[in-house]
């Protein structure tokens, strides 16, 4: 055991011990070092008299500087300059007022004086058809068969041309250098909407007249951009005309965009009652969370929501949202819709506890005038109820009738199921509260159906007539 002792330590050591190099090898590396360090800085010098010689190309550096050898200061005094900044800004203001105002009138008298039923062809601009004279660019046809209603699967095909339309687009700076034509405006029809439908057809026919108005806008006013109508029927109208992109796929509805939500019904406290009792399972548990995302989607950040599940009990599915309503922001909105995610059906729906909790949060807020101090509405989703709770709404709904018969809270519910016979008393729940009924039994025909609120909570601006408010709503970008 001894001898091995020391070669066991000289082993050790010649491992440990880094090996010694000749002098020669040491400067040499010390020589492609100091090459290595020239070499980069001859790089960050070239690179840095590039970008100073780019510098000067853009800014015109030295431009600048001798113009402001001849400048001279005068003394102006801040209240003035923020006067004229103001008046500015309100003529600007003014103009886009008068602008929506002279679309909105004509808009009125057009529809009004339009025949009732619409008969004949008509061929109207498809945005998504649009191509310049002579491109070769190939549209595709758009591929959709339409059910024809009568529940026997015949399908019919759209009676609006499907193929390509010529017309002359040039790029405007004005427009982003978008290629467009400022002669006429172009259609937009969500995929869902079938455009030979005789009141869509009626509607985009009448609105044709509307390209004079959105001209002498344009023409008036040099700082406006793009003008929108949206009908409630699901088509739009853009000036000027220029080609929809439909990369990778069309989804894009005008209203459920904040422009059109905002202007066609007032801010709003909403209630969104889902039940999750043990017979929403399956396809009926997805029906109803699509009708949820698809009811917030139409929100905006002048409205106030919250969701409540019930069943032998009522909680919100946000937690830390009890017993509150939130601002309906891109962040709460996408809490409720995860919470939605991880709804478990069980027991038997209480549906009285659940109306009785809803009406009191928002007799709650009505009282001490928080959330939208406006409208205010309960969206029940269920499979089914056993009666029509009229108690709860002569209680909360009825009892508190204004002379003029006001309502403080509307009703809107979905009946949700294919096999559900009787829809009377769920029926009954909305129209007995001024709110609206729908049946739905397939994820295709949700969001359709679910838009029918919009113009039922649009109602009291649509019977006021005269004063139809200006409502201004946040930036809105140019994308789909």
């Amino acid at each position: 055991m001894v001898p091995r002792l020391p070669t066991v330590i000289i082993l050790v050591l010649a491992l440990l011990t880094p090996p010694v190099l000749p002098n020669k090898y040491n400067a040499e590396a010390a020589d492609q070092e100091s090459i290595r360090n020239l070499v980069v800085k001859t790089w960050a010098d070239k690179l840095g008299g590039e970008l100073w010689n780019f510098g000067e190309h853009v800014t015109r550096r030295q431009e600048v500087q001798e113009s402001y050898k001849t400048a001279t200061v005068e003394p102006r005094k801040g209240a003035e300059l923020l006067e004229d900044i103001a008046k500015d800004i309100e003529n600007m203001m003014l103009n886009k007022i008068s602008a929506v105002k002279r679309i909105m009138d004509a808009a009125q008298n057009m529809a009004m004086s339009a025949p009732e039923e619409f008969t004949g062809d008509y061929t109207y601009v498809n945005a998504k058809q649009l191509v310049n004279p002579g491109s070769a660019e190939a549209f595709p046809t758009n591929g959709y068969a339409y059910s024809n209603g009568n529940g026997n699967g015949e399908t019919i095909t759209p009676a609006m041309s499907d193929k390509p339309q010529e017309m002359v687009l040039t790029a405007n700076k004005h427009f982003f250098n978008i290629p467009v034509n400022t002669s006429y405006s172009a259609v937009h029809v969500p995929t869902n909407v079938y455009d030979g439908a005789p009141e869509v057809m009626r509607a985009i026919k009448w609105s044709q007249d509307l390209d004079r108005i959105f001209i002498h806008n344009y023409r008036a006013d040099p700082f406006l951009s793009w003008q929108y109508f949206g009908s409630s029927s699901g088509f739009m109208r853009q000036f000027p005309a220029m080609q929809w992109k439909q990369e990778p796929v069309d989804l894009y509805d005008c209203r459920t965009r904040s422009w059109y939500i905002e202007a066609a019904a007032s801010p709003k406290d909403v209630l969104i009652l889902v039940d999750n009792s043990g017979s929403m399972t399956g396809m009926r548990r997805e029906i109803a969370r699509h009708v949820v995302n698809n009811i917030l989607d139409t929100l905006g950040n002048n409205d106030f929501v919250n969701i409540l599940t019930f069943a032998d009990d009522v909680a919100e599915v946000v937690p830390c949202f009890k017993e509150t309503l939130v601002q309906a922001n891109l962040a709460n909105i996408r809490e409720l819709k995860v919470a939605m995610e991880d709804m478990e059906t069980n027991s038997i729906a209480n549906f009285s506890l659940a109306l009785t909790r809803a009406f009191d949060i928002l007799q709650l807020y009505r009282g001490a005038r928080l959330g939208a101090c406006c409208n205010q509405a309960i969206m029940l989703i269920t499979d089914g109820v056993p009666y029509n709770f009229k108690e709860i709404f002569e209680e909360y709904n009825w009892r508190s009738l204004q002379p003029e018969g006001f309502m403080p809270v509307r009703v809107f519910t979905y009946l949700i199921g294919r096999e559900v016979a009787d829809v009377r008393e769920v029926k009954w729940m909305a129209c007995a509260n001024k709110g609206y009924y729908v049946h739905l039994s397939t994820l295709a025909e949700v969001r359709e159906q679910v838009l029918h609120y919009v113009p039922v909570m649009a109602r009291p601006l649509v019977l006021g007539r005269v004063d139809h408010p200006i409502i201004w709503t946040p930036v809105y970008a140019d994308v789909t």
